[in-house]
């Protein structure tokens, strides 16, 4: 199967099958995990920084002030997920799925690879409890397992965007996986195999509380792939948590 990170993601994740479209991401998610959602209006780089200085955590934010989409902050296998909330109902949605995803991709799975290397004495080092000695640190950086605290930031517009291919590739799956949080891929097939291509975007933002952009490159992604015979993840998972 050409996406076995993503099945890997969806089983660390334990959200694999909505009980229902559009998906509550909001109401499940703090459910599986120790996850606070933090809502502002007109969210940007300044407001995540405050919140950051108020609460004495040392993260710290590149660049100038600008609005953002989303923030997620991580530690200790806990995290804060930021969404604007002057946002659409569907942009809100989509974004906590992404920086959901942010924190499976970038926080729980690369702890659990840590903690399988190094065993259990690596936690308070991951923790930011202690410095990792050198061999820790070597280690931690060829396994690009990230220690202490994690700031990941969802840019709206030209000022914050990607700026390398390993950021591009990182966003692409963060999407891809909150694209599979909202629109299981077997479930959006169906839904597209019942209209026109053109109508394809509309049924998948009606259907699952998609954003107008993400509906679009979703279907076009969808349509392109059932060019090629695949697997769903539903083949692997099931329909059931």
């Amino acid at each position: 199967m050409s996406e076995q990170w993503l099945v890997e993601a969806l089983t660390e994740s334990r959200l694999c099958f909505p009980p229902g479209f559009p998906r509550d991401i909001a109401a499940e998610a703090p459910l599986r995990h120790p996850l606070d959602l933090v809502g502002m209006p007109g969210l940007t780089v300044e407001g995540v920084r405050q919140w950051l200085v108020q609460r004495d955590l040392p993260g710290e934010l590149s660049g100038a002030d600008r609005r953002l989409y989303g923030c997620m902050v991580a530690r200790a296998g806990a995290a804060a997920l930021f969404f604007d909330s002057d946002d659409s109902e569907a942009e809100q949605r989509f974004t906590l799925a992404h920086e959901v995803a942010h924190y499976v991709l970038d926080h729980l799975l690369p702890r659990a690879r840590a903690l399988r290397f190094f065993g259990e004495d690596i936690l308070p080092v991951l923790d930011g409890e202690r410095e990792p000695g050198l061999d820790e640190y070597m280690d931690s950086r060829f396994s690009d397992v990230p220690l202490g605290l994690q700031v990941h930031l969802m840019d709206r517009g030209a000022g914050g965007g990607a700026d390398s291919g390993a950021v591009l590739e990182a966003e692409q799956q963060a999407d891809r996986l909150a694209l599979e949080f909202l629109a299981p891929m077997a479930v959006a097939r169906a839904e597209l195999n019942e209209v026109s291509v053109t109508e394809g975007p509309r049924r998948l933002e009606s259907r699952f509380g998609l954003p107008t952009a993400a509906a679009r490159t979703y279907a076009r992604m969808l349509r392109q792939r059932r060019r090629a015979p695949e697997l769903s993840v539903l083949d692997f998972l099931g329909d059931d948590e």
